[in-house]
């Protein structure tokens, strides 16, 4: 058996963008954990078995299907330990783009205007028709051997390559407009969930407000999910309590604005998902 290897690693010297290419030739479950970026994420698979659970909606994987994912969406994949996992992972920080490139276009419209979970996937045969896969071979000869140049021209490729899924996301949405879902019980919870995190969100409440007994709330959750309520909440809550440390805000003020009732289960949760203090927060 070979050994894993990373083929490329590769990280703005601007911090903009980072883009890495891993094969793992025995991936490890218990690696791919529930999580969320810093960035926007554009993930491209290249094999493996597996499935990506985004804010409840499931993902099954193909060879070269795409994802996109926004800083606030939670995901997690669950991989076949019994088969190769190869992708492809770029994830784009929020200022990537300067006034002067992006004349007031948003490059980024598609993956932050969407409904939490929905629409994430493009279809690896859409992906190979429409040209994304030479973004990808492109980017992935730049990074090889990267200089000043390479890292610029490498910016503009990522802009063809946004507005590729740009373009691909609108004609989707133009399709679906006149056949729109109704939204599931599920839809409605982390929709519920998401508008009101500052709010008390115990199992009771949540229970009563769905018509739900607490046994299969948590079972329909679960199973829809593949994580628990208060895993869910806890991620979402600490999102926000970072995004507001990052606006100056104390660990202690944040800690009661994102509906903790306590600074000891705040500081817990935090340093049980993030590894850290969150007194640390902005320097780490």
């Amino acid at each position: 058996m070979k050994a894993d290897a990373i083929k490329i690693r590769f990280g703005a010297a601007d911090g903009s963008f980072t883009f890495h290419q891993t094969r793992d030739d025995k991936p490890n479950p218990e690696h791919f954990k529930l999580h969320y970026e810093s960035g926007y994420e554009i993930f491209l698979f290249l094999d493996g078995i597996g499935t990506y659970i985004i804010e409840g909606n499931r993902y099954e994987l193909s060879p070269d299907s795409l994802l996109i994912m926004n800083s606030t969406e939670l995901h997690a994949l669950s991989i076949s330990p019994d088969h190769p996992y190869e992708r492809i992972v770029l994830t784009v920080k929020k200022d990537f783009l300067p006034p002067f490139l992006s004349h007031g276009v948003d490059f980024f419209r598609s993956i932050k205007y969407r409904k939490l979970g929905h629409g994430n996937l493009i279809q690896g045969e859409l992906v190979r028709k429409k040209g994304i896969l030479e973004h990808f071979q492109k980017l992935r000869h730049l990074l090889s051997q990267p200089g000043p140049e390479e890292e610029f021209v490498a910016k503009c490729v990522i802009v063809e390559l946004l507005a590729s899924i740009n373009s691909i996301k609108e004609s989707e949405l133009l399709d679906a407009q006149s056949h729109k879902p109704a939204m599931t019980k599920i839809g409605e919870l982390l929709e519920y969930i998401n508008a009101n995190l500052i709010e008390p969100l115990s199992l009771d409440v949540l229970a009563e407000r769905f018509f739900l007994t607490k046994y299969h709330l948590c079972h329909i959750f679960k199973e829809s999910t593949g994580y628990s309520i208060n895993q869910y909440i806890s991620h979402k809550r600490i999102h926000m309590a970072d995004a507001l440390m990052l606006e100056g805000y104390t660990p202690t003020q944040a800690c009661f604005m994102t509906g903790f009732n306590s600074y000891s289960n705040f500081y817990k949760s935090y340093r049980k998902l993030t590894g850290r203090s969150p007194r640390h927060s902005k320097s780490e």
